[in-house]
């Protein structure tokens, strides 16, 4: 298991810096609907990011299975979170592929799970106190506030995703290293 919660980690930080890495190529050369040189490697760099939030997730997932805040909620935010983010990364593959955005409308529908996914999962965060309570907020406000923002700075949203997957990631690695500390300890139960 603690295998997992450092792979998880490290793929989070991971993540981060494909976020921020996705950021700064699209403020060089902003992505078209048809697709040149830069916008491959825009959309190859957040497929990558992507791959890696998967399996931060898994990572989120191998921490808190089988403790009883977690419970169902948990597992359905695990689950939507995960499926969300990998309709995201298979229809950008099918974009590339093609040379030019497509599947607008299952996309969308990939973005409603992420939501879901990620409302659920930083609500049972901040029920199971085993990360620091900010990783739940930035997962249920980071993603929609990113689609506001995008429409101030065109690549907001990668920002704040690099904010959020990094906090989860050094969250992460430090709980499974033990400094998690009192902050992130689960409260003992009376028994």
């Amino acid at each position: 298991m603690s295998s997992t919660i450092k792979w998880g980690g490290l793929a989070a930080v991971a993540a981060s810096a494909l976020f921020i890495l996705s950021a700064i190529v699209n403020q060089a050369s902003p992505v078209e609907q048809r697709y040149d040189s830069t916008s491959y490697l825009y959309h190859a760099v957040s497929l990558a990011a992507y791959i890696g939030v998967i399996v931060a997730v898994l990572g989120i997932h191998a921490l808190h299975k089988g403790r009883p805040r977690y419970g169902r909620l948990g597992i359905a935010g695990t689950v939507l979170t995960i499926a969300g983010y990998a309709v995201i990364a298979v229809i950008r593959i099918i974009s590339m592929v093609q040379g030019q955005s497509s599947l607008l409308t299952i996309r969308i529908a990939g973005a409603g799970l992420v939501l879901i996914g990620s409302v659920l999962l930083g609500v049972i965060i901040l029920r199971a106190r085993l990360l620091p309570w900010w990783c739940g907020v930035l997962l249920i406000v980071a993603f929609p506030l990113g689609d506001v923002a995008n429409e101030i700075f065109s690549s907001a949203e990668n920002l704040l995703l690099a904010l959020l997957w990094g906090s989860v990631g050094v969250a992460l690695l430090s709980r499974r290293q033990g400094a998690g500390g009192g902050v992130a300890a689960e409260p003992a139960s009376a028994g």
